[in-house]
């Protein structure tokens, strides 16, 4: 009886963490908005720093002080909470599924075969187990994997921009475990932020000695929401609290200034709160560049775009750059061309098609997710 009982507890606690959560609450933004410009432009930039560095190529040093990386945690915190609260349960799960995988598995069959053109085709079969191995992990949780057979291909890691994937799934699964426990503690967004940011901040100086090939322990929990989890956090607040937050959203460009002061002054010894840039920000900082990503996002008239290239060219820019290096051919230009025209092969004959087969998402509110 009691093995019934527990059974049942448990079966009901599942059944409300994955089907019920939140059935009755949604969340919408304009549907008309500049946030796929927004990803875009993040994506761009990230793709433009790389090969600018490993291309050898002078680009203008403000591109630096505005990341791609942390605003994507932040797009993502923010479109990803409205749509599980939108589309909760297995769909939520089928939607992911459907905006990740298909093109990570062919971006993960494109950097093997830049290897191979380097190594040439017989490393295939005299390595079989390594490549298998790799592919896993590239199309699980395992990106930042990098076996030493391919670090004498172009820069040494086929394609390392793909450790955010690991944090971007991580933090899709830990969404509605987050939602279920708001039900119980209203708190909990907040208490996640508080929690992350101080590890964000404190973390570098408190695991500073490598355990495993010169990384950290801090290095190895980069690689998760963990640390991250408070740009998401605040991604999350921006979408609960919309309606109050836009009633400001006409001052936010006034962040310019404070951002303005921070690029100058540097971060100096407080570089938790204004560092400002790369992707480790400063909390001052972030918070600021997030309110310019609302602004443009939401106040800036909306110009439609009629494709997501966004996805393909932050995956597909790190293999273009290694395949440049292995043909010898430094420029940034064609890589940039290469990878976009990727992009669009991967969007028009990939993404969108598997795309199309979600049964709902946040078009009926916002953007697709």
């Amino acid at each position: 009886m009691r093995q019934r009982e527990l059974l049942t507890l448990l079966n009901n606690y599942f059944v409300k963490l994955f089907d019920t959560t939140f059935h009755s609450m949604k969340i919408a933004f304009p549907r008309n908005n500049n946030l796929e410009w927004l990803r875009l432009i993040f994506a761009t930039q990230v793709a433009l720093c790389h090969s600018a560095s490993h291309l050898k190529f002078e680009i203008p040093w403000i591109i630096s002080y505005f990341p791609g990386v942390p605003a994507f945690f932040f797009v993502s915190g923010f479109l990803i909470y409205a749509s599980y609260l939108n589309a909760p349960g297995r769909r939520y799960f089928e939607n992911r599924f459907l905006r990740i995988y298909p093109a990570l598995v062919l971006v993960t069959l494109g950097g093997a075969a830049v290897v191979l053109v380097d190594h040439g085709w017989h490393d295939l079969m005299n390595n079989f187990s390594t490549y298998a191995l790799w592919i896993i992990a590239q199309t699980t949780l395992g990106q930042a994997y990098n076996p030493g057979l391919f670090r004498d291909v172009g820069i040494g890691v086929i394609n390392g921009s793909l450790w955010t994937i690991t944090t971007e799934i991580l933090f899709y699964l830990c969404i509605p475990f987050i939602v279920w426990l708001e039900r119980n503690f209203r708190y909990t967004v907040l208490v996640c932020i508080v929690l992350s940011f101080s590890l964000y901040a404190v973390g570098p100086l408190v695991w500073s000695k490598p355990i495993y090939r010169e990384k950290t322990f801090y290095d190895i929990l980069g690689l998760t929401p963990i640390v991250w989890g408070w740009m998401f956090g605040l991604g999350i607040v921006a979408v609960k609290h919309f309606e109050y937050l836009k009633r400001y959203f006409q001052y936010l460009p006034l962040a310019v200034i404070p951002i303005t002061v921070m690029i100058v002054t540097g971060a100096g010894h407080y570089g938790f709160l204004f560092g400002s840039s790369g992707n480790r920000l400063g909390l001052l900082y972030f918070v600021n560049y997030i309110s310019l990503v609302l602004w443009f996002a939401f106040v800036v008239r909306p110009v439609r775009l009629p494709f997501d290239l966004s996805y393909g060219v932050y995956i597909w820019h790190a293999p273009v750059i290694n395949l440049l290096l292995v043909l010898g051919f430094l420029n940034v230009p064609f890589s940039l061309l290469l990878t976009f025209s990727i992009a669009a092969i991967s969007w028009f004959c990939l993404e969108k098609p598997f795309l199309k087969l979600k049964r709902q998402s946040l078009k009926a509110v916002g953007n697709e997710a």
